[in-house]
């Protein structure tokens, strides 16, 4: 903890054992359902292993910290959202203990690596195989998504196009309109700000049987229940975003180029982006490929492909006809009248059957 003042270090040990009590108390909760209600002897056991993990890896990495605790003065101890006080089922329960062992589990690792960063990577080795315990204890409940039938109307979310006040709104309207799929992408919002409007959308298009995807952020599509992810070519391997998300999820991909496609793991991925085929005004710095590169790659792959990037009415009909299984949009949805832009786009999409 070289450089930091006694202060600061008395703070880090402080939050460290404020974190390692809120993990172990999450856990206890859960590992009480996996016993009491579930009766898995196996759930359970794998959930008493984290928690004792948790409590022996603190106790090695912060020693000395139950002196910082002040449970009194802690300005945080009488705060208490609406949604911590009301709990309807077991499943919310579960599912809220959860996440609160989980965000526990992150903030251990961010701020243990002020102290020894590499005795704070079993924080994050600890997270995700609580993740992989999640995914075991509501495997009952987890309906796998699918890929709409073609042609379909893919809408993008973007917070670069709707405030956070009329997220739950437009959602609400993309569902009404009959979206095939919904994907939220915000490159610039907080991670909490992030989280609330993922169960927003989520909310809207429950019951719909409409999938709805985060972009880029694995942790949060696995977090909020989305169901599934949409990544860059360049980013997190699909691999390893498949064993985080597990295999009911569903997993879309950007391809900008033939030597991204050539690299691209299929096994492990549901459907392809492919883009921006037109100038976006959303990524005006990208460089448009064209309709002739749909038409390559729908010629190289059996994988759904989605086309996105500059795509409006004008030329929806020529990239269906170039292979795309469904087409992306943002700002030809979201600017304006989202119902009758929809209407506008799926009337054109349904052209294509004829």
């Amino acid at each position: 903890m070289a450089g930091l003042s006694d202060t600061d270090r008395g703070v880090i040990l402080r939050i460290l054992d404020a974190n390692a009590n809120r993990c172990a108390e999450g856990l206890r909760v859960v590992e009480e359902i996996a016993r009491f209600s579930m009766q898995d002897a196996s759930l359970t056991a794998s959930l008493k292993d984290v928690r004792h993990r948790v409590r022996r890896g603190v106790e090695a990495l912060a020693q000395g910290a139950l002196r910082h605790r002040d449970s009194v003065g802690d300005v945080g101890s009488e705060s208490a959202t609406a949604s911590e006080l009301a709990r309807g089922s077991l499943e919310a329960l579960g599912r809220a203990n959860f996440a609160r062992a989980e965000e526990a589990l992150r903030v251990l690792e961010e701020f243990g690596k002020l102290i020894d960063a590499q005795g704070a990577h079993l924080f994050k080795s600890l997270r995700f195989s609580l993740y992989a315990v999640e995914r075991g204890f509501f495997a009952e409940t987890a309906a796998a998504a699918r890929i709409p039938r073609r042609p379909f109307l893919y809408a993008i979310l973007d917070r670069s196009v709707v405030d956070c006040a009329n997220v739950a709104s437009v959602a609400e309207a993309l569902v009404s309109a009959g979206v095939g799929m919904i994907q939220y992408r915000a490159k610039l919002a907080g991670e909490e700000e992030r989280r609330r409007d993922v169960v927003a959308i989520l909310e809207a298009a429950r019951g719909a049987s409409i999938p709805v995807l985060v972009n880029d952020d694995v942790e949060l599509a696995f977090e909020t229940g989305a169901d599934g992810v949409h990544i860059g070519a360049e980013d997190l391997p699909p691999g390893e975003a498949r064993s985080i998300v597990g295999p009911g999820r569903l997993i879309g991909v950007s391809v900008t180029s033939l030597d991204e496609l050539a690299r691209l793991p299929s096994d492990a991925v549901d459907y392809i982006g492919v883009g921006p085929v037109f100038p976006s005004p959303t990524k005006p710095e990208a460089r448009a490929l064209g309709v002739e590169f749909v038409r390559i790659v729908r010629g190289r792959t059996a994988l759904p492909l989605v086309a996105l990037g500059g795509i409006t009415a004008a030329n929806a009909l020529e990239v269906i006809d170039a292979g795309a299984d469904g087409i992306a949009a943002v700002s030809a949805l979201l600017a304006g009248d989202v119902g009758k832009n929809c209407f506008t786009l799926k009337k054109i999409i349904a052209t294509s059957l004829r």
